[in-house]
Formats: C-alpha cells, structure tokens, sequence
C-alpha cells in the first residue's frame, strides 16, 4: 500500500467562493479545495455572502471572486465581506481577471493582491486559495513552499531511466508524477530545468500516491523525493524560481 504523507490537514480558515455567473463554474472547482485541506462556503448572491462572513467571523480566511464581477459588485463585497477576512482586501482572489492595464489598475486600488489567470489547472487554483488564506511567512520559499508547476523531470535510478513530470516543487524536494515510481527510500539522480537553468540532483523517494489514496495535494499517482546535495548555487537558483513562480499569481 502506498503511503501518503500529503494527507491534507484541515485549513483553520474557511474560504469563501463567490460565484454568480450561469455555470457555476467556481462552485465546482472549489469541491477540490477539500482535498487540499480547505473547507468552502458558496454562494451567488452578495447578501447571503454577506450572512456567511457575518456567521463565520473570526474563521472566514479569504474570498474567491470570478473575474468577470462588475466593480460595482465587487465594492459591495469589500464593503460587506473585506472587514471580516484575516487580511481585508488582499485575502481577495479574482479568477480570470481582465488584461487591461485600467481594470487591473482599479483592482490593485482596492488592495486586491492575488489572481488566478486563464487557463488554469485544479492545482493552481488550490495553490493561489490557499496562499491567500496563508501569512506571508509560510510563503517564503525557503521555509519549504511549494509551488505549482508542470515541468519534465528525467529520472535514474538502479540503471534504469524514465521520464515524469514536476507537478509541485520546493527547495527541499517536489512532487513527480509517475505512473509506477519506485518505492520509498529508493535512491534516484533527476535532471529538470528551472528557466534556463539545469538543475541534476540527488534525490530519495520520500513517499508513493496511488490513485486510490484520498485527500491528496496532487491528484495524479506519482512520488514524492527529497532532494539531496544541492550546491549552495542551485538552492539560491531554486528559491528565485519559487518566488518568481508565486510573483505570478500576484497583480
């Protein structure tokens, strides 16, 4: 049996997923939010937003908010629900923001910090939820932040070599998703690129997923490795890479 250490913990703060528009889109990707450890609260209507933030005080964490919202919509929401998240205003996402220098500008006036641009995947959005429930000190990289990505990793172990994908990374290690890894504890050498810098480390493999396992970070079987060895040169290219990858969710 595999074992899983990306068991979620439950987060402390509830996000709150405001969504009016006809397909109810972020109502479904946020029922993934549970397996990241969030619990959701949806509505469509700003006042039952509003009565949710007034009953949740003190546990609301942030506000999930589609792109498409008129500006006159969103002030209500500030106005009504802002006071009641941990950080006001930039605990506020905005799915699909609109890309004209005007509309972005009058979003960063209202102090609004976090986006999730189109297209997305279920692990961006997950990432970008919970980087805005989270302090600023648990998203420095160096204190083992992990980021959402989709790179090729090549991987050797035991004179075998196959190819996988970066689904999440850290200084200290990534997730890879794999269809059949190799077991905990085995040793590996993995080459991947960060921009236009090679990274060939050490690694073990820390962990195993299957696809049966349950309240996973990452939904695809695969590994988890911790990286060994790295040179004081590639831990300070990793922590630029991570920061810069976060810096992309920002406005």
């Amino acid at each position: 049996m595999a074992s899983n250490p990306e068991l979620q913990s439950r987060y402390e703060r509830f996000a709150l997923i405001f969504d009016p528009t006809p397909d109810s889109r972020l109502g479904t990707e946020a029922l993934g939010l549970v397996e990241r450890g969030i619990d959701p609260l949806y509505a469509s209507d700003v006042d039952e937003m509003h009565l949710m933030a007034l009953q949740e005080t003190g546990r609301v964490g942030c506000l999930v908010v589609p792109g498409a919202v008129p500006l006159a919509t969103l002030d209500v929401l500030i106005d009504r629900v802002a006071s009641q998240l941990w950080a006001g205003a930039r605990s506020i996402v905005i799915v699909g923001p609109p890309e004209d220098r005007e509309a972005l500008r009058a979003l960063r006036d209202r102090g609004i910090s976090w986006v999730i641009r189109e297209p997305h995947d279920a692990g961006e959005f997950r990432f970008v939820v919970a980087a805005a429930l989270a302090t600023e000190d648990k998203l420095d990289p160096r204190g083992g932040f992990r980021v959402p990505l989709t790179i090729p990793i090549s991987i050797r172990h035991e004179q075998a070599s196959e190819s996988g994908l970066v689904r999440n990374l850290s200084i200290g290690g990534a997730y890879v998703a794999l269809a059949a890894p190799p077991a905990p504890g085995a040793a590996l050498r993995v080459a991947f690129s960060i921009g236009e810098r090679q990274i060939e480390a050490d690694a073990t493999v820390v962990h195993t997923q299957s696809l049966e396992c349950a309240g996973r970070a990452v939904g695809e079987p695969g590994m988890g490795i911790a990286f060994r060895g790295l040179t004081e040169d590639e831990r300070t290219a990793l922590i630029g890479f991570i920061a810069e990858r976060t810096d992309s969710f920002r406005l």
